[in-house]
């Protein structure tokens, strides 16, 4: 799991204080994987509640000040706090983030942080923010997702069913404008891998491509949702294959679901 070992430690002390209404989301879910391209530089907790926010941020600081952390307060609003918590020559950026509790799948347990999102919900938020802020570390984790979990496809039209004011074409266009980066843009990026602009691009062009002819074949009421396998597991679709017609159509919905198993 590409997390330090001062990040891991202070997943595991908070732990306890996580909760389905408190839970770990955002890179540190995504990059999970052993051979995911980065480690992710900060550590992000939602809540679904407005009013939670400011009261985990403020207790999970007690927390960290009782085992001998320094907290470094960066900003406090009543729906967002960041800090910089610091312990010896180890510093590490925690966020507090209110977000919308419409998601595809309930939070998940999980044995460091506690509480987590759902892997192909933090994909689909990872899509969402391609298109609006298109940060290099955003480039590249759609990029592993595309090429280990689901494409870039099937991202946007999943993606689009969180965000009724766009559409998976939308999505695409958005992503296309900010996805022109430097070589220097990633050098403080903590990266696993050499950085290849030109590699990267082939394989957003080519994705990109793939795209627009996925949306094409998909059919338009259908927007908005993940297609799952048999094994009830996200799938990019192929709508021209025999089987398109047995895949799961699942949906968000407030605080996600599990498909139901229907005989």
């Amino acid at each position: 799991m590409p997390l330090t070992a001062f990040q891991s430690e202070t997943l595991k002390l908070l732990a306890a204080r996580r909760s389905p209404d408190s839970f770990l989301a955002g890179g540190t879910v995504l990059n999970a994987a052993p051979d995911s391209p980065r480690f992710s530089k900060d550590l992000d907790i939602f809540h679904d509640v407005e009013g939670s926010v400011a009261a985990s941020a403020d207790a999970d600081a007690a927390v960290l000040r009782e085992h001998g952390y320094t907290v470094e307060w960066q900003m406090r609003e009543a729906m967002f706090r960041r800090a910089d918590v610091v312990l010896g020559p180890e510093r590490l950026r925690i966020e507090w983030v209110f977000d919308s509790a419409f998601r595809f799948f309930p939070v998940e347990t999980d044995p460091l942080c506690g509480w987590r999102l759902n892997p192909y919900d933090a994909a689909t938020n990872k899509m969402l923010a391609l298109m609006g802020r298109g940060e290099p570390r955003d480039y590249l984790d759609v990029l592993f997702l595309h090429q280990r979990r689901l494409s870039v496809g099937a991202l946007c039209w999943a993606a689009a069913g969180k965000d009724p004011g766009v559409n998976p074409f939308m999505i695409l266009e958005e992503c296309h404008r900010t996805t022109h980066f430097r070589p220097e843009q990633f050098v403080n990026l903590r990266l696993t891998i050499p950085i290849d602009l030109v590699a990267w691009k082939k394989t957003w062009i080519a994705a990109s491509r793939e795209a627009e002819k996925l949306f094409n074949g998909l059919p338009a009421e259908e927007v908005g949702c993940l297609y799952l396998n048999e094994h009830n597991v996200p799938v990019t679709p192929d709508p021209a294959s025999p089987d398109f017609a047995k895949l799961k159509r699942h949906f968000g919905s407030v605080r996600g679901a599990w498909p139901v198993i229907r005989e």
